[in-house]
């Protein structure tokens, strides 16, 4: 045939018209025989709620910054150091974590690491500060309700990591490429 390429040797039969373009499609990537443990989708929803949590502080510190309300949230409640603005912390959080939601509830393998590294490195970062707030003899001491809490943040995170990389059938449930 004119204006053929020489070497090109065209398929012997013609591809189906409802198998052309599926390979296109990234959303063919989840198996519907792969069991989904509810807790993907609970986590997922969860990081969708803390999304909304920290929207509702960075709009409460950036509209009355100067409220007890604000104040507070911004003194207590701010996992950033000082030189960093509270809102724009917030902010920052919302965004990382309805990024991981959405990616969770497409079962992107990255966002399964990412939330292990995040579960993983808030348990280190309350537990560094522990043990430097005791090196430090710090004169106003922790109440026994707060050290139950501190201990149980750490243990949470800690289960929400091990879970993420050692439960059955994650592997299955977040597949690292498409062709699998």
């Amino acid at each position: 045939m004119p204006g053929e390429i020489k070497g090109i040797v065209r398929p012997p039969l013609k591809m189906p018209e409802e198998l052309q373009g599926q390979r296109s499609k990234l959303a063919v990537r989840q198996d519907p025989k792969v069991q989904v443990p509810l807790v993907i989708t609970l986590f997922a929803w969860y990081c969708f709620l803390r999304t909304a949590v920290f929207l509702v502080f960075a709009v409460i510190v950036g509209i009355a910054a100067e409220t007890p309300v604000a104040q507070f949230i911004a003194t207590r409640l701010d996992p950033v150091p000082p030189p960093i603005p509270a809102e724009g912390a917030f902010y920052v959080l919302a965004i990382l974590y309805a990024m991981i939601g959405w990616r969770w509830m497409t079962r992107d393998w990255r966002a399964r690491w990412g939330a292990m590294f995040m579960s993983g490195a808030t348990a280190a970062k309350i537990a560094v500060n522990l043990f430097a707030d005791r090196a430090a003899g710090n004169p106003t001491p922790i109440s026994p309700q707060g050290q139950q809490a501190i201990v149980i943040a750490i243990l949470w995170n800690l289960l929400v990591c091990c879970y993420l990389a050692f439960y059955p059938g994650m592997s299955e449930a977040f597949k690292e490429t498409p062709w699998e």
